[in-house]
């Protein structure tokens, strides 16, 4: 029973990033799927997140196992936590620069800032100063360079493919929202009752809701038709399976578990597995999503004890000079240290 349950938890996961990755006028389902299309082939954006932890409980009884406590003491530490992450992405060549900053808070704020390039053949991290643990100056404000040919090489999968994940990303959430009915998940609310931030302005807002009344046909949906289409898109792309470090065998092995456990897997979810709130809203101007905030609140119950797990989070996504030229503010650095020059660093003995 427990594996049903592992298993279903994680295909309800598939589930939750597919439709946050295919939130896309014109009919509101085919005007999601052009409008996130049409983002992701842009030459060029800003773009500006923000990822907030607002509800996590663990069983108390789990936290006292001795695996548990202390993922325990690190759900303590994140619940509120917030990720905010300022980002220029230019298509050719590519290139990526980000900020991410991380507030975990409480009686001890703590924050870290911490900004990366990304190129096609590297990705630069900036070493942060971090609080409670100092650093030599030698170390802190310079920046690491990772070679990602060389990092898949050693992890066994292909080099990071941009375009091919995003094409793989696009037949992923074709295949969803060709299953789901438009008249009970799709709305189109009117743009100045969305709570779309100031500035944005929205020639449609459609926003796509799973709740109480439609769960039951969701997992329907989703079990009998969604997963096993997305099943056979992964296999028949081999190379996205591989930049994914996924195994083919691996895949095929979830296909099989799916057949042989489907009704025991569907009343898991049915009945164990309860949505408080999975919605997901775009804002669309002149074809482009411009705009995109989710609310998830989800809790699962173990039948055999009653425990519950529960999990509220919440996001946003800002997209602006769409296709304007990229304004990087940093250097790609000339100085940045490898992974084996850092390494050495913390190695030398004190004063050297």
């Amino acid at each position: 029973m427990k594996k049903v349950q592992k298993m279903a938890a994680i295909l309800l996961a598939v589930i939750l990033v597919v439709i946050a990755g295919c939130s896309t006028g014109t009919p509101p389902k085919e005007a999601l799927q052009k409008a996130m299309t049409k983002i992701s082939e842009a030459d060029s954006y800003a773009i500006k997140m923000s990822f907030g932890l607002d509800e996590l409980e663990i069983p108390q009884d789990a936290a006292l196992q001795e695996d548990a406590a202390a993922a325990a003491a690190i759900v303590g530490m994140i619940k509120d936590a917030s990720i905010t992450v300022d980002a220029i992405y230019q298509k050719d060549p590519m290139r990526t620069d980000l900020n991410m900053e991380i507030v975990i808070p409480g009686d001890m704020e703590m924050k870290l800032t911490v900004p990366m390039i990304m190129t096609q053949e590297m990705l630069y991290v900036k070493i942060p100063q971090i609080p409670m643990l100092p650093l030599p100056e030698t170390i802190t404000g310079k920046f690491i360079k990772i070679d990602l040919k060389e990092l898949a090489e050693q992890q066994g999968g292909a080099q990071i493919d941009i375009e091919a994940q995003q094409k793989l990303g696009k037949e992923l959430g074709a295949v969803l929202l060709k299953h789901l009915d438009e008249k009970t998940y799709f709305s189109e609310p009117k743009a100045a009752d969305a709570g779309l931030p100031e500035g944005i302005e929205a020639d449609q807002v459609i926003a796509v809701e799973i709740n109480e009344s439609n769960y039951a046909q969701t997992i329907d949906t989703v079990i009998n038709q969604v997963l096993p289409e997305l099943i056979n898109v992964l296999l028949n792309n081999e190379a996205s399976l591989k930049s994914l470090q996924l195994e083919k065998a691996d895949i095929e092995k979830m296909k099989a578990d799916l057949e042989a456990n489907k009704a025991e897997i569907i009343d898991v979810l049915k009945n164990d597995v309860k949505v408080n709130q999975l919605k997901i809203t775009g804002a669309i101007q002149d074809g482009y999503m411009v705009y995109q905030k989710g609310q998830v609140n989800l809790e699962a119950t173990e039948k055999e004890s009653g425990q519950k797990v529960k999990m509220g989070l919440h996001y946003d996504v800002t997209y602006s000079d769409i296709n304007k030229d990229a304004a990087f503010v940093n250097e790609i650095p000339t100085d940045a240290l490898t992974l084996d020059e850092l390494t050495q660093m913390f190695q030398m003995p004190a004063g050297l």
